[in-house]
This record gives C-alpha cells, structure tokens and sequence, in this order.
C-alpha cells in the first residue's frame, strides 16, 4: 500500500508538553508528503503554533482532569473513552481511504481507535513514555491491542528491544528535532545557571533535584532554575523556601520562546524517574549545553554518554547526582566549553531526514 493520507488523532494539541511539540512538529514534516487530517477532542488549537494546510476536525469531546484527585481521574477517563469512541464512529470513517494510516500516540487513544472498528492494521501506535513506567491499565490495554496494529514506533533502544521481545512489531525510530541551530553560535558557558525543563511532576522528581542541591555544599553563585509549569509547582516553591534555597533556585513559567531561557544556561539538569525519550537532553545540547541525568529507562542513555557529553549517573544514585552537582559547581568554563562541544557534536550527528525516511518506510512496508 502507497500510503497517501495519515489521519493524526490525540487528545490535545494545547499544551506545552514535549509529546505535544513532537507530535507538531512531525505533521509540518509529513504535510509536505501526504494529506493529513488531524482529529482532536478538544477546539484544535496548538500550543506550539499554527498548523497550515492540514484538514482538522474535533470530536467536542474535551478530557479536563483534576489532577488533585485520582479518583475524579480515573471517572472522567472512563466517561471521555466512551464518548470518545462514539464521536470517532461517525467521524473516522468518513475520512479513512485504501490508502489511510492512522497515528495516534497513547495505548488509550489507540484502544478508542480499536473500539471505534478501525482496523488495527491501519494504526500505527507511537510510544512517547518508558515501557517502564505505565500503569497496570495501560499494561493490559497494550497487550490488547499492541499485537493487532500495524507497529509501535518506539524513540529509544531499550524500550524497543522490550518491545519486540513480548512480541509486539516494534520499530525504532527517534524522535526529530524542531530546533535547526546548525549555524548559530554555541552558548558561551559562561554564566553560573545550571538549568531544568520539564512538567513540574513525579515523574519529573524535581523535588529530589532540590534536595540534591541542596546537599551540595559546593553551590557557590551557582543557581539552579527550573522551568516548567505543573501540579507541584506550589509544593516545590514551599519546598524552596523551606531549605532556606530562594537566593539560589529560581522558578520560570513555561514559554513559548524556551530559546532564550537555553541560551543563558551553562549546564542542564535531568531528574526524571522514566524518561521515553528525553527531547529536552538534546535540545540543550543543541546550545552546547552539557548534560546531567541518571541513566533511568529508558532514553537518556540513547543520548548521554557518561564524562564526554555530560554525566550519566547510576539511576536513583542520589549521592552520585550530588557529586556531579559538586563537580559542575566547581567547574572552569573550558573544561564546560570543552564538554559542550562534544555535546554540540551529538546533536549535529542528529539526523531528522534519516529519521523521516524511516517513518515513509514504516507507513509503506
């Protein structure tokens, strides 16, 4: 099958989240090859820009979790899925030719799908999360539908060899880029700004990231910012005060122009206890950015390699973490710069035409 149209459905395009960005950025990329209709529940917006010359329907089926309640949740999920599959019944097949395929980006967008009476050799299921780090429900729903899709593209080694491993046709593709700063000069490394991006969650830990610096007795006029927006961004700013940290750890609202947030840090901080893919690794190397994560399932290490683009720590090695904090305190700018080079070079190797052809592979084979 020549595949000419792909049918893009997600809960969401308005948020600020990395899946999000992704998912944006691929369509500007397969517009220029294929139809696309983008199907979402809520108005269509997206976060990262305006989307041209695609089709774009809504099924007015909007998810609003309280994220304060589990409960509530886990209810609204139950009623939005039901309601969700009813408004995709009308709508899906009304834009599904012979040669459709249809891309979604969760195990519960792609059971809606299932639901709904596509057939499961059209989906392609895009895995943006570690395999490691799912709940139970989501466990079952893969094992429902996982093995009846065309394949799971999967953006890191470790998750895909688990993948396969159970079965599933699981294939390897990376994620791409948004960010071209190829001819633009590297960050200077000059300043004192140990920098973190990321939903302020869990899963993100930048809770055990505080505590760490605060254990690092080292600091100096080091600052640690942290850049995101989320349900623990009041606990976190308590938190702060707390450990007697607000000289020293700043707080910034998540933007639409990161840019210039990147450009004045001189190294990046990674704290998340599962990580899919780690997008946020590479965009600060694509400033020259060294970086610091633990080595946790399962993408950092795809990206990081331990003393030369960055450190990668024994995962949940919290006085490791510590040590590295102390040693990137105490730091001299060559021996950052000398660092953020090598990092700089990871990303140059990155290679979005290499990764859209295999995408055209996966949608033809």
């Amino acid at each position: 099958m020549k595949v000419k149209k792909i049918i893009v459905y997600i809960d969401s395009l308005n948020a600020s989240g990395g899946m999000e960005r992704i998912v944006y950025n691929l369509i500007n990329h397969w517009k220029q090859k294929y139809e696309i209709v983008l199907i979402t529940k809520d108005n269509g917006k997206c976060y990262y820009g305006q989307l041209k010359n695609i089709r774009m329907h809504s099924i007015n089926n909007p998810k609003n979790l309280n994220m304060n309640n589990r409960l509530s949740r886990v209810l609204i999920t139950a009623i939005n899925m039901f309601k969700s599959i009813h408004f995709l019944k009308k709508m899906i097949f009304k834009n599904i030719t012979e040669d459709t395929i249809v891309y979604t980006v969760t195990p519960l967008n792609v059971f809606e799908l299932f639901l709904a009476g596509v057939d499961p050799k059209r989906i392609v299921a895009s895995e943006h999360g570690s395999a490691y780090g799912i709940n139970k429900v989501y466990k079952m729903i893969k094992k429902i539908v996982y093995p009846k899709v065309k394949a799971i593209s999967v953006p890191n080694k470790m998750d895909t060899d688990y993948y396969i491993k159970s079965g599933y046709n699981a294939v390897y593709i990376p994620h791409i880029l948004y960010i071209d700063n190829r001819n633009e000069d590297k960050n200077s490394l000059e300043n004192h700004i140990i920098l973190n991006v990321g939903r302020l969650t869990p899963d993100k830990r930048q809770e055990l990231l505080i505590r760490a610096w605060e254990k690092n007795d080292e600091k100096n006029d080091w600052e640690l910012w942290i850049a995101g927006e989320g349900e623990l961004k009041e606990y976190l700013e308590k938190l702060v005060k707390e450990l007697n940290l607000s000289d020293s750890v700043k707080f910034i609202s998540a933007s639409k122009n990161i840019e210039d947030i990147y450009r004045k840090a001189s190294f990046f901080a990674f704290s998340s206890r599962f990580e899919g893919f780690g997008l946020v690794l590479l965009e600060a190397m694509s400033y020259g950015i060294p970086c610091l994560s633990f080595d946790c399932p399962s993408g950092p290490r795809d990206i990081i390699q331990d003393n030369y683009n960055g450190y990668l720590i024994q995962n949940n090695n919290v006085e490791m973490y510590i040590k590295a904090l102390k040693k990137i305190s105490t730091s001299n700018t060559e021996d950052r710069r000398k660092m953020g080079n090598q990092a700089w070079s990871t990303f140059l190797n990155w290679d979005n035409k290499e990764i859209l052809k295999k995408w055209e592979e996966l949608f033809n084979e």
